[in-house]
């Protein structure tokens, strides 16, 4: 064993440092903005994505900046409003013509009842 040996030793068994890394929580919101002067103007922060909306049209962007707060290409959308059509004969719905005729039917058969059930009392009745 070398005089040494006692110091090799202890630097062996120390934990080694290591840098921590750094995390960058990427996240995602939304913000209005008024056009897209707005929305040019308005200041991300590195690593995140803001949904800009317009107050006044159908219109937002996606504004993004990488890791290093380099903006990102900012990307254009317009939107509608998606309205469901109630197709005539099927789905749930009836038209106007087909609830009228369904109402003619349950009188119709209502007429026939009643006077079958007249019928049956008053020649029991004889």
């Amino acid at each position: 064993m070398g005089p040494y040996d006692q110091f090799n030793n202890s630097f062996v068994n120390q934990p080694q440092f290591t840098q921590p890394q750094q995390s960058v929580a990427n996240s995602f919101y939304t913000v209005l903005v008024n056009g897209e002067a707005g929305a040019n103007a308005y200041p991300v922060a590195s690593g995140n994505t803001v949904m800009l909306m317009d107050f006044n049209s159908n219109k937002f962007w996606l504004k993004s900046t990488n890791v290093n707060g380099i903006p990102q290409q900012l990307r254009r959308f317009e939107f509608k409003e998606e309205v469901q059509e109630i197709q005539n004969g099927s789905g749930n719905g009836v038209t106007r013509d087909e609830f009228n005729t369904l109402s003619q039917n349950v009188s119709s058969l209502a007429d026939s009842v009643n006077k079958l059930l007249k019928d049956l009392g008053g020649s029991g009745n004889e």
